[in-house]
């Protein structure tokens, strides 16, 4: 298989290959960065609810479509869930296991009260990826807070053995007509939880249900996996350079936010426009054209988004906490904070994810000691 390109402007990767949506991630995880970031320079954030807010929403549904696309284009027909599980287990638990442990270290050292009866039982829900499940404010901010939406992914993960041949299976109108009811379920959750679910109007409650719940944000990893699957079958979509479609999510943000209720910006506003992100993105490398997402640079800058997204607020709001109480302006605490938190991400990637990955998702040697052929890492094929 050919090397990743050196520069953007040469060859295009192999076909099979989408390291430009690796690069995407790190957009991504930047959004939610610029979002904590935001709210800790100006709290009021956290209740007046401006565009800086969903920035971080509209990209952890971008990392959902990913997901969605990424695995449905790599999939192997001959693979089997215990393999894929395995993969995906080795990707994502070593980092959360790690931060976990943490938070649980720093809460005893601070002298938080984290072992009482409930905050053991919230806490291991958080270990286990099932916190987001319950409707309680110290189950969903159990554990490190950020890993709520490694409940979601792991949801997928596990549906994913059975959503990938259904979606294999549909023709072309199939595809697209369940891509639009994909969309249309994005939509229409909000509604039911508002009228149905959430008949009092609780902030919290409407929070959970439409943003948190795993089951709510399936539609979006579903799009992504009925976008990457419409692509193979060969079926013509409309041509969007990715500029014009990154400019679409951001006055998406812009001008709904000013106007629609804000339980339908968490997913349903940005939705149609992150689809059209992605696979704008992916054409770039699908069809060999020049990209910037493709350098070296931000390629391994999207290999270690994960890591980012797991420890950047942890680190922020530790340095944080103590540059303001020396007198820092939060400003200043945050800037000192980020280049950190960056620093952290990538000794956590090097030291404990790509180790792992390496050590645990290989196949195991076959019954009579003959080995298979270890697959190739997911990062070079747009990691998820």
């Amino acid at each position: 298989m050919r090397q990743l390109p050196r520069s953007s402007s040469g060859p295009g990767p192999h076909p099979g290959r989408l390291p430009s949506l690796t690069g995407l991630r790190f957009a991504a995880a930047g959004g939610v960065v610029f979002t904590h970031c935001a709210l800790l320079t100006d709290p009021r954030l956290a209740t007046t609810l401006g565009p800086q807010v969903w920035v971080g929403a509209s990209a952890v549904s971008l990392f959902f479509v990913l997901s969605g696309y990424v695995l449905m284009h790599s999939a192997r027909p001959d693979d089997t869930a215990r393999a894929f599980w395995r993969r995906r287990a080795a990707k994502i638990l070593p980092n959360h296991v790690l931060t976990w442990c943490v938070v649980l270290i720093a809460l005893a050292c601070a002298g938080t009260a984290a072992a009482n009866a409930p905050g053991v039982v919230a806490h291991l829900a958080a270990l286990f990826l099932v916190n987001t499940w319950v409707p309680s404010r110290s189950f969903v901010s159990a554990g490190n807070p950020v890993s709520w939406s490694l409940a979601a992914e792991m949801f997928f993960y596990l549906l994913f053995p059975v959503l990938r041949p259904w979606v294999a299976r549909l023709s072309r109108r199939g595809l697209l007509a369940g891509a639009a009811g994909a969309l249309a379920l994005v939509w229409a959750w909000p509604l039911l939880c508002e009228t149905v679910l959430n008949p009092d109007g609780s902030f919290f409650t409407g929070y959970w249900c439409v943003y948190m719940l795993p089951l709510a944000r399936l539609p979006e990893f579903v799009l992504g996996m009925m976008a990457a699957r419409i692509r193979a079958t060969g079926l013509r979509l409309p041509r969007l350079a990715v500029l014009p479609a990154a400019l679409g999510v951001v006055s998406t943000l812009l001008v709904n936010s000013s106007f629609l209720p804000h339980v339908y910006m968490y997913a349903a506003a940005t939705a149609l426009p992150l689809v059209l992100l992605v696979h704008a993105v992916a054409e770039l490398d699908l069809r060999g054209r020049p990209s910037l997402l493709r350098t070296p640079p931000l390629v391994l800058l999207g290999e270690i988004s994960y890591a980012l997204y797991l420890v950047h607020f942890l680190v922020l709001g530790v340095v944080y906490l103590c540059l303001t109480g020396l007198g820092w302006s939060r400003l200043g605490a945050v800037l000192v904070g980020l280049p950190l938190a960056l620093a952290a991400a990538w000794l956590l990637y090097t030291g404990v994810e790509r180790p792992c990955v390496r050590r645990f998702s290989a196949p195991r040697p076959a019954p009579g000691g003959r080995h298979r052929v270890p697959r190739r890492a997911t990062a070079g094929r747009g990691s998820s």
